[in-house]
């Protein structure tokens, strides 16, 4: 339980060190600690992952101002998230290097993303991953051109090993479901509607996943979906697989028509599968409910048992 107290004057400087080690428990005792760079640098220099996190803590608490001090400290960070195996401080020194990025350090946020990816697997802690995510949305503009560029290599370059090019699919794919700002909906739109047309040239599961990615992202005023629309417009009758999901996200995100997924919804609904799945990710509450009495008329003209089942679960759902 924690008590309301207050720390004495002459204590505060003392609790830069542990400040940050609460921080990564959800608890934050105090203020980072202000360091200079020669400070910051020491501590990045020792072999102590807690003395990593302080350093860490005072970059994203307030970046160096002078652009030497900059890249010096930027490649410190580099230097020690290159060797560095403890979560903890891999997490709080992408995000340290993150805000290098968005300091003015140009090749941070490259620098970032890629050792990300070489890096990346099945045990790499989501706390750390999500610490990339959230630094590459530090740049604006940053995830739009790494990702892209990377799904561009991984599509146009057949001449690439195989495994290399869907690991890069595969890895901006897992990057796009960690973001949460607008600078996803700024990707997921270039990838939509760029001259170059990559969308269409990724396997149906992969373009399922990236279309949802919408419904992820918190903005103010809120985002919408009008590249799908679009996309939809220029592809129609895709798998089905992807065009679902296509309305999961132009129903819940919403877009400038205000008609656009009551019409692909009266498309999808001409097949009894389709109406079956669409049926169960409204129940899930995929769906927005405001589709609710078109797809329960499309469930009673199918008038079989599994047709029945999900009426009935339908007329359950609260309004």
């Amino acid at each position: 339980m924690l008590c309301n107290f207050r720390v004495p004057a002459m204590l505060l400087p003392l609790l830069g060190a542990v400040a940050f080690a609460a921080l990564g428990q959800g608890r934050l005792l105090a203020q980072p600690a202000k360091l200079g760079q020669a400070e910051i640098l020491q501590l990045l220099a020792e072999e102590n992952p807690q003395s990593h996190r302080q350093a860490a803590d005072a970059i994203y608490a307030k970046p160096p101002e002078e652009r030497e001090a900059l890249l010096v400290v930027a490649d410190a960070v580099k230097g020690v998230l290159s060797s560095s195996r403890d979560a903890a401080s891999q997490r709080v020194l992408r995000l340290a290097l993150g805000k290098l990025a968005a300091a003015g350090v140009e090749d941070a946020a490259e620098w970032g993303f890629e050792s990300m990816s070489v890096t990346h697997d099945k045990k790499t802690p989501p706390e750390v991953f999500a610490a990339h995510a959230q630094a590459l949305e530090m740049v604006p503009g940053a995830a739009r051109e790494l990702m892209i560029g990377n799904l561009d290599v991984a599509l146009n370059f057949p001449d690439a090993d195989p495994k290399e090019r869907q690991r890069l699919k595969e890895f901006v794919t897992l990057t796009a479901e960690a973001l949460k700002t607008r600078e996803l909906a700024v990707f997921l739109d270039a990838l939509l509607t760029g001259e170059e047309d990559l969308f269409v040239k990724i396997e149906a599961p992969l373009e399922a996943r990236l279309i949802a990615c919408y419904q992820n992202v918190k903005a103010d005023p809120p985002i919408k979906a009008d590249a799908v629309v679009t996309w939809l417009e220029k592809h129609p009758g895709g798998p089905p697989e992807v065009e679902i999901a296509a309305l999961e996200t132009i129903s819940m995100v919403g877009t400038t028509d205000p008609d656009a997924a009551t019409k692909l919804a009266a498309r999808l609904l001409q097949k009894p599968a389709n109406t079956l799945t669409i049926a169960r990710r409204l129940i899930a509450g995929r769906v927005s409910k405001n589709l609710k009495p078109q797809i329960e008329a499309e469930l009673r003209r199918l008038d079989n048992d599994e047709a029945k089942s999900l009426l009935t679960d339908l007329s359950n759902l609260p309004n």
